[in-house]
């Protein structure tokens, strides 16, 4: 029977290492190699293929469309966060709380840890929902993405919305399946050939057992530093967070693929607030023109939302260290509150600097 649709009951995103797992003697998967990423609330995925016209004289038509540089495929997806399991499972460091230094988000990535890892979609039958069927692998779907590099990650909180994080990922290989199993979609970049030695298997498969969602009420925005206004009177309705992760595609001759796509420093993060005006203070632009070396840190605090004592504590904060005012902008009109708009940037630091870049600080016990 022909299947109608998919929605998003069917649909479940997971992420693993490149080299999977090995295939036990007696032809069973090892399992818990995979992650299951959770709250996830879209994902998309395509390939682009560029090909080059073989043309010569004598002949209109060309003689071949061939494919001269590697495929574009691409993956981007969003999700509710919550306690920073997700940003693990993509590759990112969260620092235990209470830790004196702080380590800055991308010192695993910026170092080749985890920085290269596959995705899959796994796809139910109609009608069934993925998270409270564990025998739904055994009639299910995937479709794989090999050699995925994490290309930019973005936090978003604003007032009546959930907290939602969103990345993009620059991957080699998409491969299809009419299992939840099989061979990794993972590629060899110097003849474009599938890893056939690997095998992946989706197992494991829940709704999260860890706090629902993160609401405005759970948000502290800080900022300290002089910005001609009183930090903490303003009331802010939205911060926006994101980090670009630019790739660099290193070529050589007899490797049909990139054989590398290291990060391309310096690299810049942007922190965008906006508040209702509250007090103003003393402050001069021209201070600022004329050699002002001062710089800002921000943080956003995620309390635990939920129930009892959890609602308390911490799930996630953030900090945005070494940040330089970039613009600040003014909106007034007759009906409406006076609101100002800050764009803050910093740029990444090494594995070792704990003043500048972004830092993450897990959940409190």
């Amino acid at each position: 029977m022909a299947r109608n649709r998919v929605i998003y009951q069917s649909e479940a995103l997971f992420v693993g290492p490149t080299g999977g797992v090995d295939v036990q003697t007696n032809g069973a998967y090892v399992t818990g190699a995979l992650a299951q990423l959770h709250r996830v609330q879209n994902a998309n995925y395509s390939f682009n293929v560029s090909r080059e016209n073989v043309n010569q004289f004598g002949q209109l038509a060309s003689l071949d469309r061939v494919i001269l540089t590697q495929p574009t495929v691409s993956l981007d997806f969003s999700y509710y966060t919550t306690t920073g399991t997700n940003e693990l499972n993509l590759g990112l460091y969260i620092n235990p709380t209470g830790t004196s230094t702080l380590s800055g988000a991308l010192v695993n990535i910026m170092q080749g840890i985890n920085d290269v890892k596959n995705y899959y979609i796994l796809v139910s039958p109609e009608g069934v929902d993925i998270n409270t069927n564990a025998s739904v692998t055994g009639n299910a779907n995937t479709i794989g993405i090999g050699n995925g590099f994490l290309s930019s990650y973005s936090l978003d909180a604003s007032v009546g919305s959930f907290v939602t994080s969103s990345a993009n990922v620059e991957a080699y290989n998409m491969r299809y399946y009419t299992a939840a199993s099989g061979e990794v979609p993972t590629i060899n970049p110097a003849d474009g050939i599938n890893v056939t030695s690997k095998f992946f298997h989706i197992s494991g498969i829940s709704t999260g057992a860890f706090l629902s969602v993160l609401k405005p009420g759970d948000i502290t925005v800080n900022v300290s530093g002089d910005v001609g206004l009183v930090s903490t009177d303003l009331k802010v309705q939205s911060i926006s967070m994101k980090l670009d992760l630019t790739r660099e595609d290193i070529q050589k001759l007899g490797s049909k693929f990139a054989f590398a796509k290291p990060l391309q420093f310096p690299l810049t993060a942007t922190m965008t607030v906006d508040a209702t005006l509250g007090d103003i203070e003393a402050d001069n632009l021209a201070t600022l023109v004329n050699g002002d070396c001062s710089t800002y840190a921000l943080s956003v605090g995620l309390k635990g939302g939920g129930c009892g004592a959890a609602a308390t504590k911490q799930a996630l904060k953030y900090f945005f260290k070494g940040a330089k005012l970039d613009s600040q902008s003014f909106t007034s009109s007759i009906g409406a509150n006076k609101s100002v708009n800050l764009q803050f940037s910093c740029q990444i630091g090494g594995p070792t600097d704990s003043e500048n870049g972004i830092f993450i600080e897990g959940p409190e016990a």
